[in-house]
Parts: C-alpha cells; sequence; structure tokens
C-alpha cells in the first residue's frame, strides 16, 4: 500500500488527522461527517484562489451521498466569498454489468439541477473518493452537454493513483486540457472489488449512515431542499 499526498496534504498535519478519521473503522457516522465537511472547507479555500473574481459564474455538483457532507463544506466556502453559484445534485446507480470489477457504469437515476446564472467559467465537480471514475465521468457528461465551461476542476479527498489517466482517456483533448485536479492524497492499491485501499475507510454511503448504494438514493440532502425552496423563492 501506497500513499502520496499531494502539495495541498503533504504538510497540513489536519488533513492527515481527518483522513485517519476516516479510514478508523472505530469512527462513528457523525465523526465521518464531520471531517468529510472539514475536508470539503479545506479544498473550498483552495479553489477559492483559484477562482478570479466572484462575478464569474461557478457551477457546483456532487453526488447525493457527498451533498451534506463533503460537498457542503466546499460550497458554504465559495458562498462566504459570494461566488455567483449554481449548484446540481446527482443520484447515481452504480454497479458492475455481468460481475465484471473492469467493467462499471453508474446512470443518472435522478438529479437536481440549477440553470446556471451567467456563462459557467468554473464547473466544479467533487466526489467523496475517486477510483475508477466512473460516476465522475458520468455526471461530467451530462453538464457539459448543457454548458460550456472554461476550467474544470474536479475535486476529491483521496484519488486512486489512475483515476486522473482513466478519466482524461474518456473525453476528447479539447475537454481534457480543461481538467485540473486538486485532492489530498493519492492511492495505489484497490481490493479485488476495486474499492481503494485506504481511500476513505470502505464505503461512504455506509461509512455516512446511508445504507448501502440502493438506499442512499433515497435520500433527499438537505442541501438540496434548502437550495430548492431558496431557488422557488426567488423565482416567484
Amino acid at each position: 500500500m501506497t500513499r502520496k499526498f499531494s502539495e495541498f496534504g503533504h504538510k497540513d498535519f489536519l488533513v492527515h488527522d481527518l483522513l485517519r478519521t476516516l479510514t478508523d473503522e472505530h469512527s462513528d457516522s457523525i465523526s465521518y461527517r464531520t471531517a468529510m465537511k472539514l475536508l470539503g472547507n479545506g479544498l473550498g479555500k483552495i479553489l477559492v484562489e483559484q477562482i478570479s473574481g466572484t462575478k464569474n459564474g461557478v457551477y457546483l455538483a456532487c453526488t447525493v451521498e457527498d451533498a451534506d457532507f463533503f460537498g457542503k463544506g466546499i460550497l458554504d466556502i465559495l458562498e462566504k466569498q459570494q461566488v455567483d453559484l449554481s449548484f446540481a445534485c446527482f443520484w447515481n446507480e452504480h454497479y458492475k454489468p455481468f460481475g465484471i470489477n473492469d467493467l462499471t457504469v453508474a446512470p443518472i437515476v435522478r438529479k437536481y439541477q440549477e440553470p446556471p446564472n451567467r456563462k459557467v467559467k468554473y464547473l466544479i465537480v467533487v466526489k467523496s473518493i475517486i477510483s475508477g471514475a466512473c460516476v465522475v465521468k458520468t455526471n461530467l457528461t451530462a453538464l457539459i452537454e448543457k454548458i460550456a465551461p472554461e476550467h474544470i476542476f474536479i475535486v476529491a479527498p483521496v484519488m486512486h493513483e489512475r483515476a486522473e489517466e482513466r478519466l482524461r482517456n474518456e473525453f476528447d483533448e479539447k475537454t481534457s486540457s480543461l481538467f485540473r485536479f486538486f485532492y489530498y492524497a493519492k492511492d495505489s492499491e484497490r481490493t479485488e472489488d476495486g474499492t481503494v485501499v485506504p481511500g476513505v475507510g470502505g464505503s461512504v454511503y455506509e461509512r455516512l449512515g446511508l445504507g448501502d448504494s440502493h438506499e442512499k438514493n433515497t435520500y433527499i440532502p438537505e442541501i438540496v431542499k434548502e437550495r430548492r425552496k431558496r431557488f422557488a423563492t426567488s423565482r416567484s
């Protein structure tokens, strides 16, 4: 097992502690959720430094399991900077056809997607861990069909060492040239079922207390409820 820290995580001992909380099998769901949100706060501060001006359109997209935790941590920092922000949340059904580990699909079974307020300059796609990049590819494809961002930031606390290469290979050179990856650590090991080790300590859904991969798709994040209400009020 080899873990390599990025420039953002190498000397940040709080990040090291938070990542240990994720991989500690004895961490309860409250501790796990808190760690995810704090990791989001940290990466959110890094992203703010990359965004030139608050009037540029920013679009933040996440999965349902990340919305109230890692995604919320990033969103809170961006909103404090008063960036012009739109938001999307995707519910993905992740499975392996015919039980083949190297053949994974993640169709979108439900989504909450706000129309952008203006031309999107920065598209930020967040995920609590990127392993085979299947979910990120699916959600990113759905987004770039509707918006044409100038920059695409792909953000996760932990990635598998080959995830960046895999994701770039899924898109044409013009699109992949827009990618920038922001993460704290890369891991080299995966189990036979594709779980990154140490990664984020196993099944994110279950560690967060959201159930298995099917049960988490019945969950409606608080952030979605809040933004849907706010969005409806602003349009009325």
